[in-house]
């Protein structure tokens, strides 16, 4: 969103790699950046991690209270053959001390949305889409969890989701095997840390291919 409230995506493959946030060169990651972009209003990044392939959207859409809406889409496939494993995404919005967050939940465990004020944004809402298949198909089943936080600086966000995966939750598709996986508890903190601002993070887990959408309103 702004430095004031930003916004991102970590990812976490189920038994086999650790959570990742950012895509630096000792990551092993076999490649990542832009594919297209303007600068401004729209753009295109592949991310491939073992397997993964990583794919996000973002247009933004002039007109609006801060500048223009925004819509980014997350699509996420495997390569190669073999069953899917069970991918989690975590979709946050964090403060740096200045602005507010408030969690819209649904049916007690999905993050439906953030309603939040920041200086340079003024009031906005944050809408995180169930996500879909591939191609336009219907919905895709997903286990979700969620996490409200104090932080006590933007550069413990990623020690601060570590910290809070417990392995417990359980995926269970109609008809399909359950398996367990790690996932975050409903409010968390770094021991010993005071915050400095909030964090809200909507974890989807899920099998891929699927396409994930989130909107700025």
């Amino acid at each position: 969103l702004t430095r004031r409230a930003p916004a991102g995506l970590m990812w976490l493959r189920h038994g086999g790699g650790g959570l990742r946030h950012m895509c630096e060169r000792g990551d092993g990651l076999s490649r990542y950046g832009w594919l297209m972009h303007d600068g401004e209003n729209f753009g295109v990044q592949e991310i491939r991690d073992e397997g993964l392939v990583l794919r996000t959207e973002f247009v933004k859409q002039p007109g609006g209270d801060h500048g223009g809406d925004w819509s980014w889409r997350v699509t996420a496939r495997t390569e190669g053959n073999g069953p899917a494993p069970l991918l989690s995404l975590f979709f946050y919005v964090a403060t740096d001390g200045q602005g507010t967050l408030r969690p819209v939940l649904e049916n007690g465990t999905r993050l439906a949305a953030v309603e939040g004020t920041a200086q340079e944004l003024g009031d906005f809402t944050v809408t995180f889409l169930p996500p879909t298949g591939e191609g336009g198909e219907g919905p895709k089943y997903a286990s979700y969890n969620f996490l409200a936080a104090g932080v006590p600086g933007l550069h413990r966000l990623t020690d601060l989701v570590r910290h809070s995966l417990r392995e417990g939750p359980v995926f269970s598709p109609p008809g399909r095997p359950r398996r367990r996986y790690f996932g975050v508890s409903g409010t968390g903190a770094l021991p010993g840390e005071p915050p400095q601002g909030q964090l809200l993070l909507h974890q989807v887990t899920l099998e891929a291919p699927a396409v994930l959408e989130v909107a700025l309103e």
